[in-house]
């Protein structure tokens, strides 16, 4: 589904000024108001839920009248509510041509589905839920809600988020039970009130956390239903499936089966439950549902109806029984669907969304009875009581699957047994016998562990203050992992990472690694090496390696337009020219030793003309044993031409995606690319902030003359690792990353930011004294690193990034990247 393009604000400028601008903001539309008019009146009684008040001179309170009898133009409207500002000029196109389309089809849809018109609910089913979804955020409690998951917007930057939003909750509505009760033998009839669209769920009451203001439960959980008033007489009621077919054997308060923000579904527009007429009490009860999670105003045809309490004042669970759709009809809803298309191709998706069985052969066995002192369920592999222990099941990564690090361990060892590693095969075998076969295999272990309908967010772990997590920003390579990665782990308790495998599932036939394998052969030995390199990271919880987020559901073209919007001019840095060019250069000579005898020796000819046969044999001779000695070079001559060529990828993540999974998973971001720090500063962080004035200041300094050392070999890397030598640099570093997260924009503590920046310089007399503990001929594989800190005030954050958290990430609560960190290591000339 793709989002309304924010160019919405600028166009028609040149007409605005020629015409009176549109102030006046209905955001309950007067269409809608005019269907909870019963009979020949025109006007509707209004109530004010909390009535201003004037304190007059002489200490006396009046409040304004409560209730008014006002016609629908004159209910349901603020001044200003969409209007955005271009300096002294007003624009009020968010009103007339953003809602104007949406209240088009939403007031032709909103009848079709009243009146149980099937041939125009055919036609208008996905207008109905778009003009749904967006009543629910158009209103002042809807706006409200936005800005209370993103810091400091301007009301032109609401506008955008509001508009970039406005489909985040029709995937799970298509899949919904949906039933539509009628008022028509009641003599109550439903009420309108500030925010039509009403969330309910018995285990959330209005006095619940989950019901503060501005929010409402979230649709994901199971128990969650959507009530909106059609009309005065009809009202939809939807409900999530598992909740519908089993309301008294579900957590209410647990997410629904594939639950998603986005994404494409299949639902039938003919399947519709409409045989429930209720009863006054009945109306009564629903109507004090609307009531009680309106902002402010409510409006109704007849008085007493804006009191259902007084009629109804049970318990707020015995809502949902009246809710509740009948058990004997939900054979509409479920099942799974098939289709075939003239290419051959065929689609499939079962009741909840998904479009794969993975969730079945991934679905992990609990340990019963569980053991509080073993391995958590989430797969992590620490202790539960390292881990989940004292987690709502929410807050912590899913039990019920294989996790990340499951599902690498799974690819490696399948990796291994492909490649003939358990059966006493050598790297150079492997090099040496690669097959077209083999790479498809590899290549479709991996994507049946990340097939297109898997939910990334439910895998990734949360955030822990008792680990530093860090994501880097870079690219992957077996040859650089050492330097970015894995010499990072003895100070850095955690690292994610972008997968280097390409998911068959995602691209063309052509390029696709299981269709086209044998383009992938020289990718696939680099991929598998490096996974090799990383096992025992993975297997020990140190490395997680997380696939390409755009590799699921629709995001990966959400992902490409905040992208291209951001990136604008490149300015690329000199080192990372000549790191690229040195990789580059690299991989031709790879290629180059590798051709066939003729070619090589032509080659060598061409460039040296002036070596004699016997020379050039020599150089060939000397290139042979280079290419045998190379752990990446493929040892068996490819065909020559297009039917030999091959395709390399190069994985890392970008801007948004690696402050998506920081934010997600409470890590700090490190990079050593110029050009992404530069990006982080400009596009990820306040404008017009000196990093020199910084309140972190004495932190930053004194990190930035901590001598790291990183050694070039991952081997020796885990080994300081597990000894523990440098846990006590570890754990402070770990207490700055806890005091800024902790801190957010509010002042910081001189003591604290003292008292760390002590602790630092302390930690660095400990690493310089551990580093002379240790032999001087261990030290002749490593550099000399520094860290350049960056902690700005608020932390590191884009609207764009939380938009994708509140969408494919559903996070509740996120807080900003604390801080970035600048990797230099000093690389031998």
């Amino acid at each position: 589904m793709q989002m309304l393009a924010c160019c919405i604000f600028v166009h028609h400028r040149a007409n605005a000024m020629s015409r009176q601008v549109t102030r006046h903001n209905h955001y309950v539309p007067i269409w809608y108001q005019r269907g909870f008019i019963v009979g020949s009146g025109t006007s509707l009684h209004h109530l004010d839920l909390n009535p201003h008040t004037t304190a007059l001179p002489d200490g006396r309170v009046i409040a304004a009248r409560p209730l008014t009898y006002r016609a629908p133009k004159s209910c349901f409207w603020s001044e200003d509510l969409y209007t955005t500002r271009f300096g002294s000029r007003l624009n009020d196109e968010i009103e007339r041509f953003l809602f104007g389309t949406i209240d088009d089809f939403g007031a032709r849809a909103v009848r079709a589905f009243a009146n149980g018109d099937f041939v125009a609910i055919h036609k208008l089913f996905q207008h109905f839920f778009e003009y749904l979804d967006a009543q629910k955020l158009r209103t002042p409690k809807g706006l409200d809600w936005i800005k209370s998951k993103y810091p400091n917007l301007t009301q032109l930057d609401l506008m955008i988020e509001m508009q970039a939003l406005r489909r985040m909750h029709c995937t799970m509505w298509y899949e919904s039970v949906r039933e539509i009760v009628s008022a028509e033998q009641s003599d109550v009839k439903f009420i309108v009130t500030d925010h039509p669209v009403t969330i309910y769920n018995a285990a959330c009451p209005p006095t619940s956390q989950a019901c503060k203001y501005p929010d409402d439960p979230a649709i994901e959980l199971k128990g969650s239903q959507t009530v909106f008033a059609l009309d005065a007489n009809h009202c939809l009621i939807l409900s999530n499936l598992e909740y519908a077919k089993s309301p008294t054997n579900v957590d209410l308060r647990a997410p629904r089966t594939h639950a998603r923000y986005a994404g494409q579904s299949i639902a039938r527009t003919d399947a519709f439950i409409r045989t429930r007429k209720l009863t006054s009490k009945e109306v009564n009860s629903i109507n004090r549902l609307l009531k009680a999670r309106a902002h402010r105003y409510i409006a109704a045809n007849e008085k007493a109806w804006l009191e259902p309490e007084k009629a109804d004042s049970g318990r707020w669970e015995t809502i949902g029984k009246i809710l509740l759709p009948p058990s004997n009809e939900l054979w509409h809803f479920g099942g799974e669907i098939y289709i075939g298309y003239k290419d051959g191709s065929t689609h499939y998706q079962d009741e909840f969304g998904r479009t794969s069985g993975a969730h079945k052969y991934l679905r992990k066995k609990r340990v019963s009875p569980f053991d509080k002192k073993g391995p958590c369920g989430c797969g992590s592999g620490r202790k539960f009581k390292e881990c989940c222990d004292g987690l709502r099941q929410e807050d912590r990564p899913s039990w019920d699957v294989y996790s990340v690090r499951e599902r690498n361990l799974i690819l490696s060892r399948a990796t291994r047994d492909i490649l003939g590693l358990n059966k006493g095969k050598t790297w150079e075998d492997v090099r040496r016998e690669l097959s077209d076969d083999q790479v498809k295999r590899i290549h479709e272990v991996f994507e049946s562990m990340w097939p297109r309908d898997t939910d990334l967010a439910d895998l990734l772990p949360r955030p822990d203050e008792r680990i530093l997590r860090a994501v880097y920003l870079g690219l992957i390579d077996p040859r650089t992992i050492a330097v970015t990665v894995t010499g990072w782990l003895p100070y850095f308790d955690q690292v994610v990472i972008a997968h280097p495998f390409i998911n068959a599932g995602t691209v063309k036939p052509e390029f696709s690694p299981t269709k086209s394998p044998g383009k992938y052969k020289v990718q696939t030995l680099k991929n598998a090496l490096l996974l090799l390199m990383l096992e025992p990271f993975i297997n020990a919880g140190f490395v997680h390696m997380v696939p390409d987020p755009a590799d699921f559901s629709d995001i990966r073209h959400v992902l490409w337009n905040m992208a291209e919007q951001r990136v604008g001019d490149v300015d690329f840095d000199d080192k990372d020219l000549q790191r690229n060019r040195a990789l580059f250069e690299d991989d031709m000579m790879r290629a180059n030793r590798g051709l066939p005898d003729d070619a090589l020796r032509g080659l060598i000819q061409r460039t040296s003309p002036e070596l004699t046969p016997e020379q050039i044999a020599e150089v060939m001779a000397y290139m042979r044993e280079q290419h045998k000695q190379d752990p990446l070079a493929l040892l068996q001559h490819l065909p020559p031409g297009e039917e030999g060529a091959q395709l390399q990828t190069v994985k890392g993540f970008n801007l948004e995606v690696a402050l998506f999974l920081a934010q997600f998973t409470g890590s700090v971001v490190y990079t050593d690319i110029g050009l992404h720090w530069q990006h982080l500063h400009r596009d990820a962080r306040p404008a017009n902030e000196s990093r020199d004035a910084s309140p972190w200041l004495p932190v930053i300094e004194s990190m930035r003359k901590v001598p790291f050392r990183i050694d070039d070999s991952p081997g020796a890397g885990l080994e300081l690792r597990l000894t523990g030598k440098f846990d006590t640099l570890r754990s402070t570093l770990r207490q700055v990353r806890n005091s800024v997260r902790a801190q957010g924009e509010s002042p910081v503590s001189r003591n604290t930011v003292k008292e760390l920046a002590r602790e630092l310089d302390e930690a660095k007399k400990d690493l310089r004294r551990e580093w002379q503990r240790i032999k001087e001929g261990d030290l002749r594989g490593s550099f000399q690193a520094t860290l350049e800190p960056s902690i700005p005030t608020g932390g590191f954050e884009r609207n764009t990034v939380r938009r994708l958290l509140l969408t494919y990430g559903r996070a509740k609560q996120v807080r900003a990247t604390p801080m970035a960190l600048f990797v230099r290591v000093a690389l031998p000339t």
